[in-house]
């Protein structure tokens, strides 16, 4: 912990205080021991709208460079990815609200690689303007730092919105309908000819309205495009949700295979985890290229087996039995939009997953202002050690579940029946039973037979 001269010396050299406020920051500390000195100025700072906790933090630590870039302030980390680290700023002059993107110089230096794909991300996301993709709106460089400027995006990713405490699986009508929009975000980005090749949960943003934003056009590549970053045997994406094509040679990824990475996000999003859960590299590389997953609908509750059947169309090993477009995908998820439909489907099983609620929208720092004496301490884990995007879960082990088999009645003109089971454990009891009593009385008879004889 800095003392309290060395700690106004970073913050009046970091730029981020005006001299009167940090004055009347100063005038405000009153009495106070030399040692909490520091953490109590840097509370009255964030208190007065003067700081963010993450500036306050950067600043007891000693950091003074690293709060401005391309004419935005940082005010604290959104989270990182495979191309870099995302930061969400303001403008110094209208205050507006932006993330941006950061390539870390170490990572630029040590890879030379790394700057070709971020330059690639810049020029293909420029070339996309979708309510339903995140934009950008800038590309700049200072210093051998390379950035985008992107439209900031209040909300949650998808697998945050699944996997956060009072979460979970999402029901079937609220699931299409959200997934109409990020297919329309799609179609955009296909549409001019850009294969996104990283559609997971954690790339679809879920705004506080329940809107749907696709993120990271940091792996996407233009359709034909002869690229060293695409060249065979290189593993583009990411291994729970990438296509069986993609994982053998990411140049021949095209439109089926963003489908194939629609499916097993939406097993994920009605299941509540991906479709090959745990397990290592090689080990999911052989599933997704192998093995067909359980099936959707013996472990998702309240998800009939003809929305199920979507899924496992768009999750088939070939291409060719896959959707073929985001168009002939969309005519199918909308008719399962309307609870109605599902709800004579299923009955009461439809309300088994919990219902669509968007997160809140996210509190500024000053919501945040009354911090416990620790909650500024440099020696808590810094911000900016986010891990992976995607957080893998541990291996699952249970027994293999055999699906009971079932008749499915799809809604027709005359009206929508519930499906009706065939076989199963009641029809064999029934069996079992009428077989006992014919053999007792068949028993009975016999002896009534042999009593006569044997009298006459």
């Amino acid at each position: 912990m800095p003392t309290l001269d060395e700690f106004v010396a970073n913050v009046a050299k970091s730029g981020l205080v005006t001299r009167d406020d940090l004055e009347r920051g100063r005038e405000r500390l009153g009495s106070t021991s030399p040692e909490g000195a520091p953490l109590q100025l840097a509370k009255l700072l964030i208190g007065q709208n003067s700081l963010t906790t993450y500036q306050a933090r950067k600043l007891l630590s000693g950091a003074t460079k690293g709060f401005f870039l391309g004419g935005f302030k940082i005010l604290r980390p959104l989270g990182e990815g495979g191309m870099g680290k995302v930061y969400l700023a303001e403008a110094e002059g209208d205050k507006r609200r932006v993330a941006i993107k950061v390539l870390p110089p170490k990572k630029a230096a040590e890879e030379d690689r790394a700057v070709q794909r971020f330059r690639r991300e810049m020029d293909l996301s420029r070339r996309v303007n979708h309510p339903n993709i995140a934009r950008t709106l800038d590309v700049g460089e200072a210093g051998g730092v390379y950035f985008m400027i992107m439209e900031y995006i209040p909300g949650q990713s998808l697998y945050e919105l699944v996997k956060r405490e009072g979460g979970g699986p999402l029901r079937v009508p609220d699931t299409a309908k959200f997934f109409l929009k990020v297919l329309d975000g799609l179609e955009a980005a296909h549409s001019i000819g850009l294969i996104h090749r990283d559609i997971k949960p954690s790339n679809i943003m879920v705004t506080p309205e329940g809107d749907a934003r696709i993120l990271d056009m940091g792996l996407a590549k233009a359709m034909n495009e002869a690229s060293i970053l695409t060249r065979p045997n290189v593993v583009v994406g990411t291994l729970d949700y990438a296509s069986p094509e993609q994982l053998g040679d990411a140049a021949r990824a095209n439109e089926r295979s963003d489908l194939y990475s629609v499916g097993c996000t939406l097993y994920f999003t009605l299941a509540g985890r991906p479709p090959f859960e745990g397990g290592d590299i090689v080990n999911k590389i052989y599933k997704q290229r192998m093995e067909d997953p359980e099936p959707l609908e013996s472990v998702a509750k309240g998800v009939p087996s003809s929305f199920a059947a979507i899924v496992r169309k768009l999750m088939a090993k070939n291409p060719n039995d896959r959707y073929q477009s985001v168009a002939e995908l969309r005519i199918d998820i909308a008719r399962w939009t309307d609870p109605a439909t599902v709800r004579a489907i299923l009955g009461a099983q439809a309300d088994a997953a919990r219902a669509f609620r968007p997160p809140p929208p996210s509190l500024d720092d000053e919501d945040l202002r009354f911090l416990a004496d620790d909650d500024l301490s440099p020696s808590l884990p810094s911000l900016r050690d986010l891990g992976d995007p995607t957080p893998e879960a541990p291996p699952v082990h249970k027994l293999p579940t055999v699906p009971r088999p079932v008749l499915v009645v799809e809604p027709s003109s005359r009206g929508v029946h519930p499906p009706a089971q065939v076989g199963g454990p009641d029809e064999d009891n029934r069996w079992l039973i009428q077989f006992s009593i014919i053999a007792v009385v068949l028993g009975v008879v016999s002896i009534l037979i042999i009593s006569l004889i044997q009298a006459s």
